[in-house]
Parts: C-alpha cells; structure tokens; sequence
C-alpha cells in the first residue's frame, strides 16, 4: 500500500516535469471514464443522433476504449510504462464486462463479440498513442528518458 501512496505522492511531480496539468490529465480521464458509463445504459435515449447509423456503435467501441487507454496513460504513466499493463489489463476485463452486462443484465441490449474486437483494437490504438506522445516528447527534451529512476537490482546479481 505504501507503494501505492508513493507513486501518487510522486505523480504531480512527474506530470509537471513532462509538461503539463494534472488537472486537464485527470479531466481527460474522467470524461472518457464517464463516457463509458453508456456501455451499461438500457438502450440509447430516443432522438440520440445517429442512432441508426450502420457501424458507428463500432467506432464508439474504438474510440472511446482509445481515449480512455490514452488519457489514462497520460494521467498515470508520464514518465515511466510502469501502470500501462495494468491500465490494457483493467481494460480488456472492462470491454468483457461490457458485453457480459449487456448480454445477461439488459434486455435492450446484446453481447457482441465484435464489439470486444472494436474495444481491443481501441485499447491498441491507445497505447499506440499514449507511446507516439512519449516519444514525441522525448525527442524534444531528451533528458526525460535519461532520468528515469534505476532498476531494483536483482537478489543474487551484483
């Protein structure tokens, strides 16, 4: 627990010295998290625009799991890839509960296996954006990578 404390006590830090607000960071990620809150609704509201449009519960999928990997990484890993298993881990266990609750829990809705494939590939392109930041930023101010903290050296290795 105090590992978690700590890296928490250290994230302003570690934002600030990237460049950037902890507080736009956070926003990003609780608007893609309360954005995603609409996987669980009964049904769309009536009169929701595109609605009826073929595909675009796909790129809701796509999009949405894309700026919540994304906004997540930028919150939680500025620096270091050290949260990012954890942050694609809780993301593919969302994008399974997802269609669980959906096939199980609401009868206006259903589970669909293509949906988990829509939601993987967002994960991925996430990820893939969350990295293309970092490298980006790392090209401009190369003393970021350099900084990182040392590895815990492994017991019986010297």
């Amino acid at each position: 627990m105090d590992a978690v404390a700590d890296f928490l006590r250290r994230l302003p830090d570690e934002i600030s010295r990237v460049g950037g607000s902890l507080v736009r960071r956070a926003g990003l990620l609780a608007l893609a998290v309360l954005l995603n809150i609409g996987f669980y609704l009964p049904s769309l509201p009536e009169g929701t625009p595109g609605a009826g449009v073929p595909g675009l519960d796909k790129a809701v999928h796509l999009l949405l799991f894309a700026l919540t990997v994304f906004a997540a990484g930028r919150l939680l890993a500025p620096r270091k890839r050290f949260p990012m298993g954890w942050v694609v881990i809780i993301a593919l266990v969302h994008a399974l509960l997802i269609e669980l609750v959906q096939l199980v829990a609401l009868p206006q809705r259903s589970g669909d296996g293509l949906d988990i494939l829509f939601d993987v590939i967002g994960i991925a392109l996430g990820i893939g954006l969350w990295t293309g930041e970092r490298l980006r930023r790392s090209s401009f101010v190369p003393e970021l990578e350099t900084e990182a903290e040392p590895e815990p050296a492994a017991e019986g290795h010297r």
